[in-house]
């Protein structure tokens, strides 16, 4: 009898070891799924501005997932954390986009954040476009997609690019509100918000054109051309598909309430170190173009903006037009 007791107690404690273990497994495995953390990476500037609300409130969106943001101050830190696929969400120029997915990398076209925000202006009073005949435009970024755009719309209009009408490219952004402020460049393609900073230090500027605007004329687009997109790694997408809806809406509120609430945005940028003149952002969100929209109303757009840029050079969207496969799908 002893031994029947014995035999059941040692049985009895076996399977409580088993259940423990069980039990430790369990717990571990709850534990690294609290421990994904993703890294977002934004580039300074207006992308910066649609995410500020929520890196600064860095509230949970997944009890499982943590963020870890990195706001990148030059393109070049920006596109070597996606082409390394260090990043795993990220607000990129639409064109990286396209390269990065051409070069093979597992990211996926998930929403725009911001169209374009580019605007020609002058001193003089340009009217009509064909007034440019003659003329030179200081700019930046030879062969980028605002130089692309600028070029494309010239063209359309009859104009041709280094023969008719001369491009003048500075070295970097810093130097364009300065030379168009102090006289030495009389017309300009600018972005916000550098031109609410250049219509606050010298408000007798003439805005020429919305190149986003033009750009929606000759297109039909709906929105205009995509200027920033979020990407989101597939995997990411594929594993984390309840967080990346989450996340999702999230960003589209976080633009949202960007528009709608300068000032304490403004506070945001201020404290997360962003190089937007607080003072200026309120004009500046009015032509900032900022506005969350999904991949099934952008696509036509998409398709346009590719288009261009391919037969510009195909070399900007990593050398042939993007699939179906870009793009993320619910």
């Amino acid at each position: 009898m002893k031994k029947k007791i014995s035999m059941a107690l040692v049985f009895i404690m076996l399977l409580t070891f088993m259940a423990g273990c069980s039990n430790k497994k369990e717990k571990a495995k709850i534990t690294n799924e609290e421990t994904v953390t993703l890294k977002v990476v934004v580039p300074d500037g207006i992308p910066a501005l649609t995410m500020a609300k929520i890196i600064k409130e860095n509230k949970s969106i997944d009890k499982n997932i943590a963020l870890d943001f990195s706001i990148e101050k030059t393109p070049d830190t920006l596109a070597s954390k996606v082409l390394s696929k260090e990043a795993d969400i990220a607000i990129v120029p639409s064109n990286l986009a396209a390269q990065a997915y051409n070069k093979g990398l597992d990211y996926k076209l998930s929403a725009t954040s911001s169209w374009g925000s580019f605007f020609l202006i002058s001193e003089e009073n340009i009217g009509d476009l064909n007034n440019l005949k003659g003329k030179e435009i200081t700019t930046i970024g030879k062969s980028l997609t605002p130089d692309i755009i600028l070029r494309y719309i010239l063209k359309q209009q009859g104009l041709e690019p280094d023969k008719n009408v001369n491009l003048n490219y500075l070295n970097g952004a810093t130097e364009l509100a300065p030379n168009f402020i102090s006289g030495k460049a009389k017309i300009a393609a600018v972005p916000e918000p550098m031109l609410s900073t250049i219509l606050q230090k010298k408000p007798n500027t003439n805005l020429v054109i919305s190149l986003n605007e033009q750009w929606k004329k000759l297109t039909s687009s709906k929105y205009g051309y995509p200027q920033s997109s979020l990407i989101i790694k597939g995997e990411v997408a594929s594993k984390h598909k309840d967080f990346v809806d989450k996340f999702l809406k999230e960003y589209e509120e976080s633009i949202k309430w960007a528009n709608a609430n300068p000032e304490d945005l403004g506070k945001y940028a201020e404290e997360l170190k962003l190089s937007v003149n607080k003072s200026v952002l309120k004009e500046a969100l009015k032509r900032a173009n900022m506005n969350f929209v999904s991949n099934e109303e952008a696509k036509g757009d998409y398709d346009k903006y590719f288009k261009v840029l391919m037969d510009s050079d195909p070399k900007t969207i990593g050398g042939k037009l993007p699939d179906e496969n870009l793009y993320f799908k619910k």
